[in-house]
């Protein structure tokens, strides 16, 4: 009882704010009541002051924006998910991510990370890493059996270009199985050695969920040394947010002639 009696004045407090900052709209209150009238002209200012006022050029509105959002998650954090959701990628401000990161849990990672890979050149790339890396160690189950490295396939790509300088286009090929009962927020990369070009390999991040797996590839190119027929590859995959390693699988891979494969289960 004296939680919904707190909350109720939470609200009016709000409304307050609401009236203040000129978003009440001049609408007819009919047989509503004022509880339920003051909600739904709080969630309208979330929806059309506060999270529009999140991109704003003034740093002072953005701050009572942020403040409106942190103070009243219950009415905000929806707003967040739903501007994500039924928004192009593009449109997505880092503002909105790091308040997700904030007020949300681990279910919202999935989608974070998906907006995340389709943007070119994101604005506060590491906001959304860090909000999606704070999201999944909030509510972290620890424990369980680490991700096994079910495939691993080396394809050597025929590309006209590179026959005039020797450099091998390949395409990884790789197979994550997670057989622990919770998710998790994984970082795969590798480095190829006895190599001249490219040696490291882009970080690639997923979500592995629970009891499932992830397939997928990374494309890349490397020129081998001299006087080798062979080049190797480490690969490894991380826990995000840790130093130590998941997997770490090593592989030598013969220098084709032809266009092959190196396969590794």
């Amino acid at each position: 009882m004296e939680g919904r009696t707190l909350n109720r004045f939470r609200i009016l407090f709000l409304a307050i704010l609401v009236f203040s900052g000129g978003l009440f709209s001049t609408t007819q209150i009919g047989t509503t009541s004022a509880f339920a009238f003051f909600e739904n002209q709080t969630q309208y200012a979330f929806q059309h002051r506060w999270l529009p006022m999140l991109s704003d050029a003034s740093p002072e509105k953005r701050f009572q924006a942020m403040r409106a959002f942190l103070v009243y998650p219950e009415w905000g954090l929806p707003v967040l998910r739903n501007s994500i959701m039924n928004s192009d990628s593009e449109n997505v401000s880092w503002q909105i991510v790091m308040l997700i990161g904030f007020l949300g849990d681990s279910s919202d990672v999935p989608h974070l990370l998906k907006i995340w890979r389709e943007l070119e050149n994101i604005e506060r790339s590491e906001v959304w890493l860090g909000a999606m890396q704070r999201l999944y160690w909030k509510n972290h189950v620890s424990g369980g059996a680490s991700p096994k490295l079910t495939s691993l396939t080396v394809n050597f790509l025929a590309i006209e270009s590179a026959a005039q300088n020797d450099e091998k286009t390949v395409l990884l090929a790789y197979r994550i199985d997670n057989p622990a009962r919770s998710p998790r927020f994984i970082r795969v990369s590798g480095r190829f050695w006895k190599t001249r070009i490219q040696e490291n390999l882009p970080a690639k991040y997923y979500w592995l969920p629970a009891r499932g797996r992830i397939e997928s590839s990374m494309q890349t190119r490397f020129l081998a040394v001299d006087h080798t027929n062979d080049v190797r590859l480490d690969f490894r995959v991380w826990e995000v947010g840790l130093s130590e390693q998941l997997l770490h699988q090593t592989i030598n891979i013969p220098i084709p002639e032809e266009r092959t494969s190196a396969v590794v289960d």
